[in-house]
């Protein structure tokens, strides 16, 4: 059997297809030539792009921003040379040095004389309220007050310790944790905590939830898992309560693939904090097979810690670009009803800027079901997407628990959140680390759905 002769292949072509760095600098530049030519004008006024018609948007030519654009120099000048060091030390967990290094800068960044790295959010969490109540976890723990509206590690951090949950309903205007509705939810002798969650980068009311709080002798964990650097007047996220857990995961807006954070001012939390994550042990004096509390392997490794360190010297400049972004895209949309940002709460200093959220008023829309409103979206290249479906109650891991449970979910009325479950939609934060003209295309593709089902308004 004869076979064909293997076609030459040019030298500099296999050098390119070879050489990865070559390889998404040829892509970029290609991209940069093409995303600067004219748009037709039909894209902005024209068919919907699911009728046929030019996206205001073509995100092959012209891709949204990502947390990851341009890593490829940094691997090899910074990351590299990091990952190789602790590889060749062999330090590549206790005794923590880097750990520690990061655990301290976080803390300075939220205002507080203790951190602590985690390997995921949740853990920051359920650790909080175990340290705060000195909580094994082998017995009811009492209840924990949390909005019904959050992504269910909220609910499940607090039940991994055997704390009950009490679900409660949001602000109409922000989403977060409606301080009257936690006050009418505390039942006396039962309730232990409330917990507060920073929804889409927004600080909660702390100032009445402290005084809240102080009037019932309750503790105060703040769920920051999506406020990176969010602040109101009084003071940064992560210092505003007893304790509080952040999220490193992959999603955030300062990332290791996985991760998470406790930050407290109260040292005998972070100590017990410190041992429930290394296996019982003391930090300060302890023997390496002597163990003083229950505790368990939640230790990050050190690859992790200096991906943190790395990515901490970039976090406010991001941020800073990220808020320019959002407020210029709030201002562009003021004339889109159909499509709204939720409220800023008034004594906000800083937004975390986790997500752009947005309410959907099918009533200025020709009545368009969410998702085909979402859809059309997106076929004109949006980055918008759906936020969380159901409520925490409404998820089958709570309902199946209440049945089995029912001493441990408690499910007050709900009404703001069970709504905001069928219309709010969000950007995501990678978004806005592009140029501002980014925002004047999204703004684009809003009205021009709007335009085309709100026709006879």
């Amino acid at each position: 059997m004869k076979y064909p002769l293997p076609v030459p292949v040019n030298p500099v072509i296999r050098h390119l297809a070879l050489n990865p760095f070559l390889k998404q600098t040829a892509k970029f530049l290609a991209r940069q030539t093409m995303g600067r030519l004219p748009a037709p004008a039909a894209r902005l006024t024209g068919k919907l792009a699911k009728g046929g018609g030019t996206p205001v948007r073509d995100v092959r030519v012209r891709p949204w921003a990502t947390y990851h654009s341009g890593n490829l120099l940094p691997w090899f000048s910074i990351i590299r040379p990091r990952f190789r060091k602790i590889f060749l030390s062999g330090v590549e967990g206790l005794p923590q040095p880097l750990q520690q290094e990061f655990a301290e800068q976080w803390a300075a960044v939220c205002g507080c004389k203790y951190g602590l790295l985690l390997p995921h959010g949740t853990d920051a969490l359920r650790f909080a309220l175990a340290a705060l109540f000195d909580h094994d976890g082998l017995a009811y723990g009492g209840e924990v007050i949390v909005p019904n509206y959050s992504f269910i590690a909220s609910a499940t951090a607090p039940l991994d310790r055997r704390f009950g949950i009490a679900l409660v309903d949001v602000d109409p205007a922000t989403l977060l944790l409606d301080p009257q509705r936690v006050e009418e939810a505390i039942v006396p002798g039962r309730t232990r905590a409330i917990m507060p969650v920073h929804l889409f980068g927004q600080p909660c009311d702390m100032a009445a939830l402290r005084v809240i709080a102080q009037k019932h002798g309750l503790k105060l964990v703040e769920d920051a898992a999506q406020a990176h650097g969010a602040a109101l007047e009084i003071g940064p996220v992560g210092a505003l309560g007893d304790a509080a857990g952040f999220s490193f995961q992959s999603q955030k807006n300062i990332s290791a693939g996985e991760g998470g954070a406790l930050t407290t001012n109260d040292e005998q939390v972070f100590e017990r904090a410190y041992a429930l994550h290394n296996a019982g042990r003391a930090r300060l004096g302890g023997g390496r097979w002597e163990h003083l509390t229950l505790g368990w392997n939640c230790r990050p490794t050190e690859y992790q810690a200096a991906l943190l360190l790395h990515r901490l010297t970039l976090f406010a400049g991001q941020q800073a670009r990220r808020a320019e972004n959002f407020q210029w895209l709030r201002r562009l949309l003021t004339d889109t009803p159909c499509f709204q940002p939720l409220a800023s709460r008034p004594g906000v200093k800083r937004h975390g800027m986790y997500m752009f959220a947005l309410r959907y008023h099918p009533e200025h829309c020709g009545d368009l079901p969410f998702e085909d409103f979402l859809s059309h979206l997106g076929a004109e290249g949006a980055p918008v997407y759906r936020a969380f479906s159901s409520t925490i109650s409404g998820q089958p891991a709570i309902t199946g628990l209440r049945e089995k449970r029912p001493d441990y979910v408690r499910v007050l009325p709900t009404p703001v959140a069970d709504d905001a479950a069928t219309k709010t939609a969000y950007i995501p934060h990678q978004v806005f680390l592009g140029p501002a003209r980014d925002m004047e295309d999204i703004a684009a593709a809003v009205r021009k759905v709007q335009a085309h089902f709100n026709k006879g308004a």
